[in-house]
């Protein structure tokens, strides 16, 4: 739940108990001290059909809508740089050629490759986000933003990375598919508190030809670059895209013609 929402609804609910126990004491102190439950049903049905009641309903109603809407937003720019990442895998996922769930598996690769310089990342695309939104408005189009060429500068050094991960092509290839194949098989509810999920020893279909569909998919933006975007490029990656992946697009060659 959005992290503003329990301390709004909270704050209501004490200033409706406070507006009722205040009410309540100016009742008794008219009656000598003493209040009885005709008078508290009386003070009940007062509060509900106030005017100034309905008008609270109405402000909380507002700013439980606003944080809802700003922890959406929120969401959005911190999820930028994953949706950079992986947005030449779109239609990888949308033909169910691989289960959504995966990505998870996906970035934890990523993440591992890049360290600290995925918080940088992230601002950058944030802020690149946020300003493209007030611009555009409702009119805004993610593949302007996958476009731009501050985040395709990010992108390019995240293929770099990867790329370059792949020196030993055959161990970290076997690494790569370990992770991918990992299914999560518990919940936790609470500390040290678990679920399980089947019977534990359910793998992800991740395979050879999954291996091969994800990493053409994902390299396929860096095989046809512009002449304007390789100067771009190297001055991002300080390689020639030719340098910075023919080893790995050969080795993928190569794994693809194996039996």
């Amino acid at each position: 739940m959005f992290a503003k929402g329990p301390l709004l609804i909270r704050h209501a609910v004490v200033t409706m108990l406070d507006a009722f126990a205040k009410a309540a004491q100016e009742t008794a102190a008219k009656n000598g001290g003493r209040i009885d439950s005709a008078d508290i049903a009386r003070i009940g049905e007062a509060m509900k059909s106030s005017g100034e009641i309905e008008n609270f309903y109405r402000a909380v109603f507002g700013q439980v809508v606003s944080s809802i809407v700003e922890s959406q937003n929120q969401h959005r720019r911190i999820n930028a740089f994953g949706r950079l990442v992986a947005h030449p895998l779109g239609d990888f996922f949308q033909s169910r050629r691989l289960d959504r769930a995966l990505l998870h598996n996906f970035f934890f690769f990523v993440q591992a490759l890049i360290g600290e310089a995925e918080n940088d990342w992230n601002a950058t695309c944030a802020h690149v986000l946020d300003e493209m939104r007030d611009k555009a408005g409702d009119a805004f189009a993610w593949e302007t933003f996958y476009g731009d060429p501050r985040t395709q500068a990010i992108f390019w050094q995240v293929l770099v990375r990867i790329a370059q991960s792949f020196k030993r092509f055959d161990t970290r290839r076997d690494w790569f598919l370990r992770i991918m194949q990992h299914k999560q098989t518990s919940v936790s509810l609470a500390p040290n508190k678990y679920v399980q999920l089947g019977d534990g020893l359910d793998v992800a279909q991740f395979g050879k030809d999954e291996f091969l569909n994800l990493f053409d998919s994902l390299f396929a933006p860096v095989k046809k670059l512009t002449l304007q975007e390789v100067v771009r490029f190297e001055a991002a990656t300080g390689l020639t895209p030719k340098a910075a992946f023919d080893r790995f697009l050969s080795d993928l060659d190569r794994y693809r013609r194996e039996r």
